[in-house]
């Protein structure tokens, strides 16, 4: 008997080969866009931002401040390190509550990093009774998880100082 089918076997094997070269031979070119310019100048203006900032806390036409003197580095041989800048207190220098509630109140209020909270009478006793000059020093300086001058970079002595204060005062 005659083979009754209408499409031999071997005529569609050759159909799919064939698509399946010509696949692989133009897959690869579709997608290929333009050509990117890939120099630095051309990177770096996609990149750029697409705003600026500018502030009016001074005008244009005052001198920059003075950039405040490094600290002196230490005693060649002795290994004791020179006195630390202590920051000049300001004319507008802020209350406790106000330097607390800015830059100690994430640690202090939540007891992050073991930082002990404001209010916690146990656990500021032994710290108020070093004194607050010695909390000074530990503020300024920082301790454990805590950088030096707490979050407050900014702040001068009397505003740390302050800062004790008045957390001593709601932790007695």
């Amino acid at each position: 008997m005659a083979n009754q089918n209408k499409f031999p076997t071997s005529l569609v094997a050759g159909v799919v080969i064939a698509l399946a070269v010509a696949a692989y031979m133009v897959l690869p070119t579709l997608g290929s866009g333009p050509e990117v310019d890939m120099s630095e100048t051309a990177v770096l203006e996609r990149i750029k931002p697409i705003g600026s900032v500018t502030t009016t806390a001074a005008p244009a036409s005052e001198e920059p401040a003075a950039k405040p003197e490094a600290p002196a580095d230490t005693a060649a041989g002795t290994g004791q390190a020179a006195k630390e800048e202590t920051k000049p207190a300001s004319a507008s220098t802020r209350s406790g509550e106000d330097v607390f509630n800015t830059a100690c109140t994430a640690c202090h209020s939540t007891g992050a990093a073991g930082a002990p909270k404001l209010g916690d009478k146990e656990a500021w006793a032994p710290r108020i009774a070093t004194g607050v000059d010695a909390m000074l020093e530990v503020a300024i300086k920082g301790k454990n998880a805590m950088p030096p001058r707490g979050t407050c970079s900014a702040c001068s002595d009397e505003e740390l100082r302050n800062a004790i204060e008045y957390i001593v005062s709601k932790s007695q």
